[in-house]
């Protein structure tokens, strides 16, 4: 990410805000392979100010150090930067808002970051290398990048309206939404049913009130209220949940485990599990609780259609996956020693898991557009 910190800012800023904010931006960890940002400067400008006067007094090879920024923002014709100015514009700040949108990490806000971050984490491991470099991990590795835990999808709202009122003040001084100073995005599991099942009345209600935070839901949903996803801000999954983009090769190693091959009812569930070839199934099937056919009456002809066809395998699947983890003896836990929501997404930092299988569960390119989405703010 580009900053360009202009001559209005060098004419008019007290030296001690324009020297913090020159630290935030300049200033890169001995063990990083990248800054966290890139800053430009017109030296030609600058260089007669008091200011750009002072900050040389400490930064002794600061125009050294901005001509070689320049060289590397001209030979890489980079995106247009950010600007630190008095000037009014989308992407053009203040000084103190400049501090305060720079300073903070990049917020990935999830229902319940102890358990869904792991498929996040995953995701970027292997998805986020670009020619050889992950930007994503390394700016978690350095605390730029932070799991926010809003504690359940119906929560999320409460949680951000939480999380903004930090900028309320900025905000009201500088005329502008506090929910401009957000930088980050929102996971949210689907809960669909069936591949074009409209969203949820819950979830639309969701929409509407981050809208009235002023988060832009725009485009989240298409106007038959279908999942679109081509908003930077905010993504549902476009399958049931997080579990559901867990490989197969998963389920077949927890099948190889002698613990389970004893165990008749979730020997029975993985066989019928293992045996469904159908990408819309594996997609959308209620893995934990089963209940294939859901709770409404009467049942969507699409749901009734998707399990149709499967014999005695319906009730074995209708069951649900009652599995709750395994001990450190490889025992199986009980309902009260572990949990299927904290145990099955630690699966996705196993070994077993790569980009292949990830991307053959994924069926498309929804991972590689995540990957995009945390990329663009950082």
């Amino acid at each position: 990410m580009w900053i360009n910190i202009t001559k209005n800012t060098f004419e008019n800023s007290d030296f001690k805000g324009l020297n913090f904010l020159y630290q935030i931006i300049s200033y890169k960890p001995t063990s990083s392979i990248k800054p966290r940002y890139n800053i430009i400067i017109d030296i030609e400008k600058v260089k007669n100010t008091s200011n750009f006067q002072l900050l040389k007094t400490i930064e002794p090879s600061l125009e050294e150090f901005l001509e070689a920024e320049y060289n590397v923002y001209v030979i890489n014709g980079a995106d247009s930067p950010f600007k630190v100015t008095s000037q009014i514009g989308n992407q053009n700040y203040t000084i103190e808002e400049a501090i305060a949108f720079f300073n903070q990490p990049v917020s990935i806000v999830l229902e319940n970051n102890k358990n869904d971050a792991s498929f996040i984490l995953a995701i970027i491991k292997h998805f986020g290398k670009v020619n050889g470099y992950n930007k994503a991990q390394e700016h978690i590795d350095n605390g730029w990048l932070v799991f926010e835990n809003a504690g359940g999808c119906t929560n999320i709202p409460n949680f951000m309206e939480g999380f903004l009122h930090r900028f309320k003040e900025l905000a009201k001084t500088n005329k502008r939404s506090v929910s401009h100073y957000f930088r980050g995005i929102i996971f949210i599991d689907s809960d669909k049913e069936f591949e074009n099942q409209p969203i949820k009345t819950t979830h639309k209600s969701l929409l509407n009130k981050l809208n009235q935070l002023e988060i832009d839901s725009s485009n989240v949903l298409d106007a038959n209220d279908k999942l679109k996803n081509q908003n930077d801000k905010i993504h549902i999954l476009e399958k049931r949940m997080i579990e559901n983009y867990l490989p197969k090769v998963v389920f077949q190693e927890i099948a190889r485990q002698n613990s389970v091959k004893t165990d008749v009812d979730l020997n029975d569930w993985l066989d019928a599990y293992l045996n469904l070839n159908e990408n819309k199934k594996l997609d959308f099937i209620n893995i934990p609780d089963g209940k294939l056919l859901g709770n409404n009456h009467p049942i969507p002809t699409e749901l009734n259609n998707l399990w149709a066809n499967l014999g005695g395998n319906f009730q074995k699947l209708d069951n649900g996956f009652k599995f709750y983890g395994f001990k450190e003896n490889g025992s199986l836990k009980s309902p009260k020693e572990g949990s299927f929501k904290i145990e099955m997404p630690k699966w996705f930092q196993k070994e077993l898991i790569t980009k292949e299988n990830l991307s053959s569960r994924a069926g498309n390119d929804e991972l590689e557009r995540i990957v995009n989405k945390i990329n663009q703010l950082l």
